[in-house]
């Protein structure tokens, strides 16, 4: 595997979405850098969430027992804890983009 990209992204709410040619991609929640650490307040009434909505390209290598994988740029994805959607937002965010027939979950999301 080259991983000559030293790109890395943590997603700590995640899953593994099976796309309609059966090629898969990670999903899932990454804290926004400029929230952590301290979490800053919004300001202006602007109402930043901590988090943001990631995908990767499609995966080319997914070690399950360390967590840890690689998409095809090159790019390693780390995730933490076991595959959840508890704010919702990652199933919510895919519904709007897929039909419904062609959501496939990896894993069953632990609530």
């Amino acid at each position: 595997m080259n991983t000559a990209n030293s790109h890395s992204i943590t997603l700590f709410n995640w899953n593994i979405l099976i796309l309609p040619d059966e090629q898969e991609i990670f999903v899932g929640l990454r804290q926004r850098p400029e929230t952590v650490p301290p979490f800053l307040p919004p300001e202006n009434s602007d109402e930043i969430l901590p988090f943001t909505l990631q995908n990767s390209s499609v995966i080319k290598d997914f070690d399950e027992n360390r967590q840890v994988g690689f998409d095809a740029n090159g790019t390693r994805y780390v995730m933490i804890g076991q595959p959840g959607d508890p704010t919702g937002m990652i199933q919510f965010s895919i519904k709007q983009m897929m039909k419904p027939g062609d959501i496939h979950w990896k894993y069953a999301f632990n609530e």
